[in-house]
């Protein structure tokens, strides 16, 4: 479960903008019967300030024919849990398919570019928080996103009064092309960075649309009516909404008309034209005259109709490019008790500056699913894998909690992560390709213990655990109800493509039978009974049967002796196979997972090496002195033994 979000309200700001009003309006929103009501526009003093310095930098009103541009913000305080989604954060950034090529996009800063994400990853000592933008220009396919994007963290840094430590990175794989840029929280002279937020909610908006004025000249008539439409037709919250909100009281606006100008008229014909859109949306009722009653909660409502159109896009999207129509839509619920299993088509992020994260699934049925799922889930998932998405009771206390509590014990009750997570690789608990995700999960989980007041972070990314944590936390469990999550189970490593030639047994050969037989003409039962029909003439040419007992016994072999020789390679010893009933005595090399979800036990001495199929747990500890075997009805077994023993 997600943590609590970081906001401009947890950073101390040195620096408070004073507005004043200004101009006078082209159109008059009166609240209720009221008196019309002017609107004015915000002009503050002074903006951008870094904690004991403030530049000056007027902003005048933004005229009719400003090119627009939107501008995303969050602040990510560098605790434990921030470090860990910064860096998923910026492995989605730094993902293929981004860029205008097929090659990888790549970071850049004021001078150079094809910079990797490690140097951007790297966490600079004593940072309280970096900052992270999101810059769209309206007509970004028109600028060079890279010389526009220094010409206006240039303009920054002039308003702020410092040379920032910034990386950006374009992406051009939506509608509109836009720039993810990351500020770090020290400047290039170590020091610390804050900045108002009234500048990042309005002046780099300004200081954006600016630039891009300046670059592409002033919008044309045409370009503008068009603009006006696409906000009229939105389905989200738009800057109009906002507007209309503002003026409103009770939810009731009388419009009148403040003049007769060409500006004037535009305005009125964009509010008016936004309000009517709004009634079809059933968002507003007119009620009498120029009189109209707003909808109760209309900015959730629209954000809702927003996420709504998103993921029918979405879905749309995975329909074309999976080539065969899907039978319907669904936006699935993971707190339904209905399991749900398929085929990942497309994954990513709902929202590029948060961490709700989505899987779209192709179900047997034809149906394509929309999953909400953390970012760390959908990251975890490759497009093609089967999954099975279900609802498991939620445990009190967790692996993770035994994991922290017993990392603390032994460094004096205090837990850090990045340290937890590189002895965890030292020892063979995980592989260095499970780092990231292993630190991540036990981030989540120390900002839930957190929120729940067991443990407490202190500076340095470090926590203070107490010694009773699987007490605490399961103390706390018996107060409330248990609660209930969704699981993401991959029913095979591979994806169902990479299944057709792969030498062990796959998801396809367990239900080839049901596969080819299912006639429906719909979606994802076409792509896979195609995929199974593959399997079987791949099969053929092994001298096997698909669906068969005996081939699955068979591809079982194949996998097995494909891992003993990569092991062969790697120690130089020679395998010796374990029956029943024998034992061998040696160091655990590890416990190895292989694809189609088996996992295999590997022991070795001085002279040889083997290995035996592993379900059981705990697992035995890599590197430990062991004697491992099968016993006589085929299930295998570890004893720990006296080191030397071994021979």
């Amino acid at each position: 479960m997600m943590g609590k979000k970081d906001t401009y309200d947890d950073l101390p700001l040195r620096v408070d903008l004073r507005a004043k009003k200004k101009g006078e309006p082209a159109v008059s929103l009166r609240r209720g019967s009221a008196k019309p009501k002017r609107l004015s526009n915000l002009k503050p003093s002074r903006i951008g300030p870094i904690r004991g310095v403030s530049a000056p930098a007027t902003r005048t009103p933004e005229r009719l024919g400003s090119r627009r541009v939107v501008v995303k913000a969050r602040v990510i305080k560098m605790t434990a849990y921030g470090v860990g989604a910064a860096k998923l954060h910026l492995r989605y950034l730094d993902r293929e398919g981004t860029g205008q090529g097929t090659e990888r996009e790549g970071f850049f800063d004021r001078e150079g570019e094809g910079i990797q994400r490690q140097e951007v990853d790297a966490i600079r000592e004593g940072e309280p928080h970096q900052f992270r933008l999101i810059v769209s220009p309206e007509d970004a396919e028109r600028l060079d996103l890279k010389d526009y994007t220094r010409k206006l963290m240039g303009q920054v840094e002039s308003d702020l009064g410092r040379k920032l430590d910034w990386k950006a990175i374009n992406h051009y794989n939506t509608d509109n092309p836009h720039t993810h840029i990351v500020i770090h929280g020290l400047d290039q002279e170590g020091g610390e960075v804050f900045i108002d937020r009234e500048y990042i909610s309005n002046g780099i908006r300004h200081r954006a649309a600016e630039l891009a004025t300046q670059e592409l000249g002033h919008r044309l008539e045409h370009e503008i009516r068009d603009s006006i439409q696409k906000e009229i037709k939105a389905k989200s919250f738009t800057r109009a909404d906002r507007e209309l909100i503002q003026q409103s009281q009770d939810n009731r606006i009388t419009f009148d008309i403040a003049g007769d100008t060409p500006a004037a008229r535009l305005q009125r014909s964009r509010l008016l034209g936004r309000l009517q859109e709004l009634e079809r949306f059933g968002y507003a009722e007119k009620v009498a005259g120029q009189q109209w009653r707003l909808a109760d909660n209309l900015p959730d409502k629209l954000k809702q109709l927003g996420q709504y159109d998103e993921a029918m896009t979405r879905l749309k999207r995975a329909e074309q490019q999976l080539g065969h129509p899907a039978s319907g839509y669904r936006l699935h619920d993971p707190a339904t008790v209905t399991p749900l299993e398929g085929v990942v088509l497309d994954r990513g992020l709902s929202d590029e500056m948060s961490e709700r994260g989505y899987l779209i699934l192709g179900s047997r049925d034809g149906i394509l699913h929309q999953v909400p799922v953390s970012n760390l889930s959908q990251e975890e998932t490759k497009v093609g894998q089967v999954i099975r998405v279900q609802v498991l009771e939620e445990k009190s206390v967790k692996a993770a909690d035994w994991n922290i509590a017993g990392y603390a014990a032994a460094h004096d009750g205090i837990y850090h992560a990045e340290s937890h997570a590189t002895w965890a690789i030292e020892a063979g608990k995980i592989t260095p390709t499970q780092q990231e995700s292993y630190l991540h999960a036990h981030q989540l989980r120390l900002n839930t213990l957190s929120n729940l007041g067991v443990v407490k972070s202190i500076e340095g990314n470090r926590w203070q655990i107490p010694e009773d944590l699987p007490d605490q936390v399961q103390a706390l469990a018996q107060k409330d109800s248990r609660t209930t999550r969704a699981a993401f189970v991959a029913q095979h490593q591979l994806p169902i493509d990479t299944q057709v030639t792969y030498r062990g047994r796959t998801w396809l050969d367990e239900h080839y039978h049901e596969l080819i037989e299912d006639g429906r003409p719909q979606g994802v039962a076409i792509k896979l009974r195609n995929t199974a029909a593959l399997r079987a003439q791949w099969l053929a040419g092994q001298g096997l049967e698909a669906g068969t007992q005996a081939s699955r016994s068979a591809l079982d072999e194949m996998e097995r002796q494909t891992l003993v020789a990569q092991i062969k390679q790697k120690t130089g010893l020679p395998f010796r196979p374990l029956a029943a009933g024998e034992s061998m005595q040696g160091k655990v090399l590890g416990v190895v997972d292989v694809p189609s979800n088996r996992r295999y036990a590997v022991v070795a001495n001085s002279k040889e090496f083997s290995m035996v199929p592993w379900k059981q747990e705990p697992l035995p500890p890599k590197g430990m002195n062991m004697a491992i075997g099968i016993n006589p009805q085929g299930r295998a077994w570890s004893k720990q033994i006296q080191k030397g023993i071994a021979r």
